[in-house]
């Protein structure tokens, strides 16, 4: 009878070969676990008052560029989620565009309204969906999120004076540089309803934010 004496030989070899192999596999899958653990953090603080103050502008009136000042209150109610109690922004000051003055001594033609905005008021959910941080030169980490606040507004207009309402949405970029300091670049944008016309406001702040109660970790 015919013997094939490489045939223990060869078993022992892919035995060898699958259990290394598996053994890799298993200490690839622990990497991995490990590096995902290490990337996905929680943050660094958890916030639960927050008091904001800004400045900003209302750019898109043709005839008016407001500068603003104001704030907000909001209750963070989980890392995700938070209640921005109240938003509110007051026009300190009106710029003329010049529009006006090129309308009337180029073509004639005089605006028989110009009706300016005098500020706002909204409350907003919140959404912060984005967290991160980056590393400055290997050297100091900067922690950001984003959040997306959403809710409803109200507005008084002067030159006629109207008091509007309607829903407003906007994105709001944070650093932090402090657990409890954060600057603040806050973008919205209202559409305020004027019987069965609309009007469109953008407003952009910069603002510094200031928060207490939450749990450091």
């Amino acid at each position: 009878m015919r013997r094939f004496p490489f045939l223990p030989t060869t078993f022992l070899i892919l035995a060898t070969v699958c259990l290394v192999g598996q053994t890799a596999y298993a200490e690839d899958n622990i990497d991995e676990e490990k590096v995902a653990a290490y990337a996905v953090q929680s943050r660094l603080f958890r916030l639960g008052g927050e008091l904001t103050v800004a400045a900003g502008i209302l750019p898109i009136n043709a005839f008016n560029k407001g500068l603003t000042v104001g704030g907000s209150f909001t209750y963070h109610m989980s890392n995700s989620w938070a209640w921005e109690v109240i938003h509110g922004a007051y026009v300190y000051k009106q710029l003329d565009t010049g529009l006006k003055t090129e309308l009337l001594e180029n073509f004639n033609v005089q605006p028989t309204e110009i009706s300016a905005l005098d500020f706002t008021l909204s409350s907003n959910l919140m959404l912060t969906p984005l967290y991160g941080k980056f590393s400055v030169f290997n050297r100091r980490l900067i922690h950001l999120d984003v959040s997306l606040p959403f809710g409803v507004a109200m507005a008084r207009y002067v030159n006629p004076q109207a008091y509007l309402v309607g829903p407003d949405v906007g994105i709001i970029f944070r650093v932090f540089v402090s657990p409890h300091v954060s600057f603040c670049l806050d973008v919205r944008d209202y559409v305020f309803f004027n019987h069965w016309d609309t009007r469109n406001e953008v407003h952009v702040a910069l603002g510094a934010a200031f928060a207490w109660g939450g749990d450091e970790r």
